[in-house]
């Protein structure tokens, strides 16, 4: 298995921790009862911590569907070179960063995440093309 696949494994499994956060933040503040229900008295989107680790999770989500293919890529084409393993190794470590930045609420650094994680992206394009 290649270390793109393997990384991209981890930011998976990362997804998944988030989601479990989240579905443990709603049944703190909502109830067992309601977070096990239908969740309609739930607003949406949800105030603080919550709404935060929503939109980390989906802005998360929004990024795998440029970095899947892109992994997957390296793996059809047979290609793993120093860009593409490099430029998925800053995309873990960006999104690593990007998620507790958001769920803290802190701007900036958020914004540089992010960034960052974009970059990766670019890098492993880079070495798909080279």
């Amino acid at each position: 298995m290649s270390q793109e696949i393997i990384i991209l494994l981890a930011v998976l499994l990362l997804f998944f921790t988030l989601t479990g956060i989240q579905v443990l933040l709603k049944m703190k503040s909502n109830g067992l009862a309601t977070a096990l229900g239908p969740r309609d008295s739930i607003p949406f989107p949800p105030p603080g911590i919550e709404g935060r680790i929503h939109r980390a999770i989906d802005n998360l989500r929004e990024s795998l569907h440029f970095f899947t293919p892109l992994i997957l890529l390296t793996a059809i084409l047979g290609i793993s070179n120093e860009a593409t393993v490099l430029g998925a190794q800053i995309y873990l470590v960006a999104r690593i960063f990007h998620a507790p930045l958001y769920l803290w609420g802190i701007p900036g650094l958020r914004t540089a995440a992010y960034g960052l994680g974009t970059v990766g992206m670019l890098v492993i394009a880079w070495g798909l093309l080279n």
